[in-house]
């Protein structure tokens, strides 16, 4: 199987994109449903007259299952390549232009209707850090079109004698280090590109301060009160190094404009005090777009809400 999307940059006039190439086995009669093995490669652009170019060899394992089963499970293995242009602010910051990363994970899924569950563990490492990583989520449907979500987040750096803060661990904002994330704006710190939220690291929606070193524990709470309307909350625990041990929060309500496409989230009350009272409120708001045709068409076809 290959693919090939070229796209082209308008900021800068030149033409971009990424390619893959991968092939499949199918063991017969094996605890192995499929084993695929790929190189992929992409150049683009991740600030103005800043590209990246990436290369990666993976590998994947599906293992086999009953065919009516909802459970999946499997393995996946990949050793990537970056190269990033750096500006001289960055150069001065001791930025990194060239880095190598591998990464090991396992998932579990169980895709039901009712209760839906997921789990993964990975391990993620280069020259100059270690960390592991897991996550578990469930969701709930308690009443039609009714959903109660729970996610854990837990991240330990085993070694880390990184020069900056490239790839620590996220509070509120990911560090997109592996560009594996759909980020409008890759490097935006301000305007409303910034204020894109993605569910991953921490998972925190207000804009709490920092990253983090040492380790982090999170959970992400999301409930249906009434139609598109919902509310969260989430608190975690986190350390860095030669720092205390520090507390935060932060609760809310999320508008599901598109469920799955467009969604709003509104902080109330977090570990920086009653949000709303803040002047700059209007750009304390996050949101979550998925630019996936996809998403509207299946939206549309549940009856939106």
């Amino acid at each position: 199987m290959y693919s090939v999307t070229p796209t082209y940059s308008t900021g800068t006039g030149k033409l971009t994109g990424s390619g893959a190439v991968s092939y499949s086995f199918l063991p017969a009669e094996s605890i192995i449903r499929s084993l695929t093995f790929g190189v992929s490669g992409s150049y683009f652009h991740y600030d103005y007259d800043l590209a990246y170019r990436k290369a990666s060899l993976f590998s994947n394992i599906n293992f086999r299952k009953n065919p009516r089963s909802t459970v999946s499970r499997g393995i996946g293995l990949s050793y990537t390549y970056f190269e990033r242009d750096l500006n001289p602010i960055m150069v001065a910051n001791q930025d990194y232009h060239k880095y190598n990363l591998w990464s090991v994970g396992y998932g579990y899924s169980d895709s039901q209707m009712i209760h839906e569950k997921s789990l993964s563990v990975s391990t993620q490492g280069m020259e100059d850090f270690n960390k592991i990583t897991a996550e578990a989520f469930y969701r709930w449907e308690f009443a039609p079109k009714q959903k109660l979500s729970v996610r854990l987040f837990g991240g330990y750096f085993v070694r880390n004698e990184t020069r900056n803060n490239t790839f620590n661990y996220g509070i509120s904002r990911v560090s997109d280090y592996s560009f594996s994330y759909n980020l409008l704006g890759q490097s935006a710190n301000s305007g409303i590109l910034s204020q894109q939220f993605i569910l991953a690291d921490g998972g925190f929606k207000s804009f709490l301060p920092g990253s983090v070193n040492k380790w982090i524990t999170s959970v992400n709470v999301d409930s249906s009160v009434w139609k598109i309307f919902h509310v969260y909350a989430d608190a975690g625990v986190y350390k860095n190094k030669d720092q205390p041990t520090q507390f935060i929060w932060d609760t809310g309500i999320k508008v599901r404009v598109i469920p799955d496409f467009l969604e709003v989230y509104f902080p109330i009350q977090s570990s920086l005090g009653f949000e709303p009272s803040f002047k700059d409120y209007a750009r304390r708001i996050r949101y979550t777009l998925v630019l996936n045709l996809g998403s509207i068409i299946n939206a549309a076809r549940r009856g939106w809400y």
